[in-house]
């Protein structure tokens, strides 16, 4: 319930003004069916205001839940990658070590060849 009002605070200010109409100040018996009249027209105005104001928020919802899921692929696509790249690398690795063991004991041969 609390997340529809942090969304709803910023404009509470427009929906109280508008939700205000110029109501007759006058008491008299006489202005009632003129005060019905503009309580109807101000309730009419605001049902407008809040069905467009609902039609808003689900097309942002709308637009944040499709980028939510295409950040949802994205992340998908950059974990597969990374996993891709972390196999490169221990391949390499193990390359690198094959190698530079095969360099040392080359060495080592060359070594003792010349010694003799």
């Amino acid at each position: 319930m609390a997340s529809w009002f942090t969304v709803m605070a910023p404009l509470l200010p427009e929906l109280v003004r508008a939700a205000r109409p110029i109501f007759t100040r006058n008491a008299e018996p006489s202005q009632v069916p003129k005060q019905i009249a503009e309580l109807q027209d101000a309730v009419l105005q605001n049902d407008q205001a809040i069905k467009t104001l609902a039609s808003e928020m689900e097309q942002t919802l709308q637009g944040l839940t499709g980028a939510s899921q295409q950040l949802e692929t994205t992340l998908l696509g950059l974990r597969h990658a990374l996993g891709a790249q972390e196999k490169r690398l221990a391949r390499a690795q193990l390359l690198s070590t094959v190698a530079v063991t095969a360099a040392l004991l080359a060495f080592a041969v060359a070594a003792y060849a010349l010694a003799r």
